[in-house]
């Protein structure tokens, strides 16, 4: 037994060696990647919200459900395909179903959509964190230039009067100063679009040196948010009316349970909140030695993110509480989703403390740092996308990597225009939306189906020398497609136009647009899937067999026989006369 692990370790790390990857100098180089990556904007103001409106406590039950059968098994596979092939995902799919090898075209396309708005985000965050200097801070006043007629700054004595708070209007008409309607775009917003480019700066001096230099740089920007939501939390369940948001946050309403939503939003938080079926994941896992025990990884990745998730709720809803409990207000009439949380309602919280300026530049210090894993990441899974497509291009990883920085840069100006916002919004509703549950779909399927999920599991298996548990095959084969698929029928179902302001719809061109975004994301795994079927000989079967299909390799070969014979000393037969391990192995299995 010990010759024959001595073989399979020996195959093992040939095949490691053999590919020139880069690889992380240390294994927490890895973990803080991921987890900065997962952790971001949406951990703090998305899922507390959504937890608050679909049952508080109870909304946790379908949230649970969703994160073992669906977001950790999701995980646990994409960070396994990465490290067992040591390919990204322009590539890796070809090894595992060449009909489906598109699957990583348009999981970076979506990733592409998605990054560049994100660093939108980045900029606002810049805006405020340099306001947040100013004393007193800008947006606790009325009378200023940008303010209207309707600002009204509330206490808790003016309870019948009401009108727009001053950090709304600061944010609407001093940070993105928003036109009236989508089709006014209006100039571009020069602050803005300086602070775009110095976001762009930080991100490419972060990432321009490969992962050697990322993998350090996530120390800091990984574990800082940390450090900050600690203190905020302890700041804010120390404030009077902390204890009501808390309440609101976590207050049971198991009548939720019986609604289709309260499951649609739980499952699609998680897909959401894991950062699944992006790139990323994958790209960091490929960096991975083979033997690393992946498994065990995607378990505390996937739990540290959702557990950060919980734990934002506590920090967002305390301040909020006090801030319902300065202005007389329930809890309901403050607390808000999205960008107006982060951006509108918790500065104008932390601009009530003593000392305000310290509380909101370490709070926007946070979001920076969140801002910078999420696109550090999103930087190496793009230039490793290219340069693993067109390997002449390694040498110039450098370049490439300057090059899709100043091309985003450019897209992200149509952002920053005073009619900007409703670009962006187009670009946050349609980058991560149908086209990528329907590319969630596509993947499973070519591993799981394709390629195997029994083999894969051994695959994995054998590299890393610890079993795969039947859990994760159900998952894989069962449970996590079926979820993926639920949660793309109730998205579906429960599809509505992109609107702006209360509900008022787009005109037409945003819907088009949109679409056309989806499209573009989906035509990355049909237009390869098509033009490979008409390349390759054969009738129509004999090409979706060749391609569906792929043989087993030699290392598979001489494990099978490791693990199935008991040869001793024996060495692996020769192949029949002809032929090689590779098709020996495809002729069996057809």
């Amino acid at each position: 037994m010990g010759k024959e692990k001595e073989a399979i370790d020996v195959s093992t790390e040939e095949s490691q060696e053999g590919d020139h990857r880069e690889s992380w100098d240390r294994k927490i180089d890895f973990i803080l990647s991921c987890i900065g990556y997962a952790v971001g904007f949406g951990n703090l103001w998305r899922f507390p919200y959504l937890c608050y409106s679909n049952g508080g406590g109870a909304f946790l039950v379908p949230y649970l459900i969703f994160l073992f059968i669906c977001g950790i098994p999701l995980m646990a596979l994409e960070l396994s395909v990465g490290q067992y092939f040591r390919k990204g995902p322009t590539t890796v799919f070809y090894s595992i179903c060449p009909l489906l090898g598109g699957t990583g075209y348009a999981m970076l396309t979506s990733l592409f959509l998605s990054g560049t708005c994100y660093v939108v985000i980045f900029a606002w965050v810049l805006f405020f964190l340099i306001s947040s200097f100013m004393n007193p801070l800008p947006w606790t006043t009325c009378g200023n230039s940008w303010n209207t007629e309707n600002c009204f700054a509330r206490n808790g004595s003016d309870l019948n009067m009401s009108g727009i708070p001053p950090s709304q209007e600061f944010y609407d008409h001093r940070v993105l100063q928003i036109t009236d309607h989508p089709n006014k775009f209006g100039p571009l917003n020069w602050e803005l679009a300086l602070l775009l480019l110095a976001a762009w700066v930080m991100i490419y001096f972060c990432v321009f040196r490969g992962i050697k230099w990322s993998g350090k740089v996530v120390y800091f920007t990984a574990t800082f948010p940390y450090l900050v939501l600690i203190i905020l939390f302890f700041r804010g369940i120390t404030l009077d009316g902390a204890g009501n948001g808390i309440n609101y946050y976590l207050k049971v309403d198991g009548s939720q349970l019986s609604l289709a939503r309260t499951w649609g939003n739980a499952g699609t938080q998680i897909f959401y909140s894991l950062g699944t079926a992006f790139g990323p994941l994958i790209t960091f896992a490929s960096y991975n030695r083979r033997s690393n025990n992946v498994i065990r990884d995607a378990t505390i990745i996937s739990l540290v993110n959702c557990g950060t998730s919980f734990f934002s709720g506590f920090v967002v809803f305390s301040v909020i509480g006090y801030l319902a409990n300065q202005q007389g207000l329930p809890v309901s009439k403050v607390v808000n989703q999205g960008p107006g949380l982060v951006f509108s309602v918790y500065p104008a919280a932390l601009a009530t403390l003593p000392g305000a300026n310290f509380w909101s530049i370490i709070f926007f210090l946070m979001l920076i740092t969140l801002g910078l894993d999420s696109s550090m990441a999103t930087m190496e899974s793009l230039s490793s996308g290219i340069t693993d497509a067109c390997p002449k291009l390694q040498p110039r990883k450098t370049w490439v990597t300057l090059g899709i920085a100043i091309f985003m840069f450019l897209i992200g100006l149509t952002s920053v225009t005073t009619g900007g916002f409703y670009i962006f919004n187009l670009f946050n509703w349609y980058s991560a939306g149908i086209g990528l549950f329907v590319t969630t779909v596509f993947e499973i399927v070519a591993v799981s189906y394709f390629y195997g999920g029994n083999r894969f599991a051994k695959n994995i298996g054998r590299v890393i020398n610890k079993p795969i548990w039947l859990y994760w095959k159900v998952c894989w084969y069962f449970l996590t497609p079926a979820m993926i698929l639920v949660v793309l029928l109730f998205s579906t179902i429960n599809y509505y136009p992109i609107v702006y302001g209360n509900n008022i719809p787009y005109p037409w061109w945003g819907e088009f647009v949109g679409w056309l975004m989806t499209i573009g994301i989906l035509c990355g795994i049909f237009i390869p899937a098509i033009y490979q079927l008409i390349v390759t000989k054969g009738t129509i079967k004999e090409r979706f067999i060749k391609l569906a299909f792929v043989p087993k390799t030699e290392e598979e070969m001489k494990a099978d026989l490791a693990c199935n014979m008991n040869v001793g000393d024996q060495t692996l037969p020769p192949p029949p006369y002809g032929s090689s391990y590779s098709m020996y192995s495809y002729e069996s299995t057809v």
